[in-house]
Parts: C-alpha cells; sequence; structure tokens
C-alpha cells in the first residue's frame, strides 16, 4: 500500500513541475511580449517627436532662408549665403531620420554589428550570472 501512494505522490510531483513549468513559460511570452509592446510604443513616440520636431526646423529653415535670400539682394555679397548650409544639413538629417528610413539603415547596422562584431557589444567582465551575484553577497 506505501509503495501505490508513493507513486501517486511522485506521479502528482512530477504533474505539478509541469504545470509550473508551463506556467513560468506562458508568464515569460507574456512578459517579453509586454516589454516588446512597450518598446514599440516608446519607439513610435520618438518617432513622432522627431517628425514634430522636423516641422519646427523646416519652418525655421524657411524663415532664414527668406532673410537671408534678402540680405543677398541688398548686399550681393555670396558670404551672406553661407549659414543656409549647415541649415539644411541639419534639416536633411531631420528628415532622413523621420521620413526617409534613416532607423531602418541603423537597425540593418545594429544588426550587422550583432552578427558580425559582437566583441563590439561585449558587456565588460562578462555578463552577470547568479554565481557572480552570490560571490558578491557573500563579500558583502
Amino acid at each position: 500500500m506505501g509503495s501505490i501512494v508513493s507513486s501517486a505522490m511522485k506521479e502528482q510531483m512530477k504533474e505539478q513541475i509541469e504545470v509550473q513549468a508551463a506556467m513560468q513559460r506562458t508568464m515569460m511570452e507574456r512578459q517579453i511580449t509586454m516589454q516588446l509592446m512597450l518598446r514599440d510604443r516608446q519607439m513610435s513616440m520618438q518617432i513622432a517627436r522627431g517628425r514634430e520636431m522636423f516641422t519646427w526646423y523646416a519652418s525655421f529653415a524657411g524663415v532664414v532662408t527668406l532673410g537671408v535670400a534678402g540680405a543677398f539682394r541688398k548686399t550681393k555679397n555670396p558670404a551672406v549665403l553661407g549659414p543656409l548650409l549647415p541649415i539644411y544639413f541639419i534639416t536633411g538629417y531631420q528628415w532622413d531620420m523621420c521620413y526617409n528610413g534613416k532607423m531602418n539603415r541603423v537597425r540593418a547596422e545594429a544588426e550587422r554589428i550583432m552578427a558580425n562584431e559582437p566583441d563590439l557589444i561585449a558587456i565588460p567582465g562578462g555578463p552577470p550570472s547568479i554565481s557572480k551575484i552570490d560571490d558578491i553577497l557573500r563579500n558583502r
């Protein structure tokens, strides 16, 4: 009779362990999904913020262009046009970031670095582990 009870308990323990593992897997999948959703929201907010800033940069560039064009018309001095170059570089960069796919190029470069140059992104001292954390806590 004792062996029947112990085998039933072992079977029940085994089932319990499997249920717990499935629950942990589900919880981990949900956490990963939630983190990805939060990341997507943050990225979309950054892109939206960049597009809003681009509107202001472009408006500023337009006003400066009108002012510089007026000054050039009066003075006929080509040096007056000099400030337009950096302003248009900044405006072009912002446009590229917000509307022309710079984020896709950055992402592709990041993936290339992760695949071909992992030493550039290695954590100094290696990744944390349970044993390293335990050693630190013991030494306190």
